[in-house]
């Protein structure tokens, strides 16, 4: 559904979706919940520097134009908005992708490159990209590899406002139940196996003398284990979430947003990369692009573009990670 025209009286569209016209014909249609997104809204418009005053610094996103309600299942809402059941909440949790440590992945123009395991291409990147002096491991996952680079995403309180102390932990994080005990990794079937996350013995921690980055990842093998009824050929897995146990002291020589990119009290943490072994060459040909080159690399490439969704189990914050996955011809 999608409200219309809100320059006057306020019009709800509402239409059913093919599962919802045959439950209608089935007579056993009813609307049991309902929930809320923003797919259309461009937060960046709001301007806290308009010229005309405060009243106007949403004007612009409060006129943009609203999509018309979609019939398809998978195009109702790709951006749903966070819904909280605690009203006593001052911050909300938040989920953010951490570059900081050595071992986080970074993206190339804001794709990360998930290199095919043919034992060619992940080199040939590296090399494009830095050199392992460089950087270049980090910026190219290799796909199915369980040690090496991963992405890493954060939760909790981003703010500067609270200290990231054991004791706010305890009492904004833990006892509000914005701790996560899992992520569900939505991502699309056709070229994805499996996601690769934290196993035992995945620590993310600050030393409690000098502050430095005590990170160690561990990564496994995660099946997907059902279908993503919101998006199109897309299949979730579960996989776990670590305790993020970085925290601010006062006797730390480093400080602790060196190792963490939350600012405030943190939550969780996980760690991901995808196992891609079951493309071929004629999904290259039919779903993404062949003959291409990558700057500083030689030789030519053939890549897929796809996205991987992750959700956090106890808070509903969403991060999108764009892919490319990609091999040398």
């Amino acid at each position: 559904m999608a409200f219309l025209d809100n320059s006057g009286d306020i019009i709800l569209d509402a239409v059913l979706t093919e599962v919802g016209r045959k439950r209608m014909a089935n007579g056993n249609f009813k609307i049991s919940k309902f929930a809320l997104g923003d797919d259309e809204i461009n937060y960046e418009l709001y301007n806290k520097n308009h010229a005309s005053g405060s009243a106007y610094y949403d004007l612009e996103i409060m006129q943009s134009p609203i999509f018309e309600a979609s019939t398809g299942i998978n195009a109702g809402i790709n951006y749903g908005l966070l819904s909280m059941s605690n009203r006593n909440l001052l911050y909300m949790p938040t989920i953010k992708r951490n570059t900081l440590v050595s071992v986080a992945a970074k993206t190339v123009n804001n794709v990360y490159y998930v290199a095919m395991s043919d034992g060619v291409t992940y080199d040939a990147l590296v090399t494009a990209f830095g050199g392992v002096a460089g950087g270049g491991t980090r910026k190219v996952l290799q796909a199915g590899k369980t040690d090496g680079s991963a992405i890493l995403l954060e939760t909790g309180l981003d703010t500067a406002e609270i200290a990231a102390t054991r004791t706010n932990k305890t009492n904004l994080i833990t006892a509000r139940g914005l701790q996560e005990s899992n992520f569900e990794v939505s991502v699309d079937r056709r070229f994805i196996g499996s996601v690769l996350a934290p196993r035992g013995g995945t620590t993310f921690n600050n030393n409690g003398t000098s502050g430095e980055s005590q990170v160690q990842i561990r990564l496994g093998t995660v099946p997907l284990s059902k279908s993503d009824r919101h998006l199109k050929n897309y299949s979730i897995a579960k996989v776990p979430a670590i305790n993020n146990s970085v925290v601010k002291r006062q006797t730390d020589k480093k400080a602790d947003t060196a190792t963490s990119a939350i600012k405030g009290p943190r939550a969780s943490m996980t760690a991901l990369s995808f196992d891609t072994t079951l493309l071929t060459t004629d999904d290259f040909s039919r779903y993404g692009k062949t003959a291409q080159t990558v700057a500083g690399a030689a030789g030519t490439y053939r890549y897929i573009d796809t996205t991987a969704k992750v959700i956090g189990s106890a808070t509903g914050v969403v991060e999108q990670l764009p892919l490319r996955i990609i091999q040398k011809e």
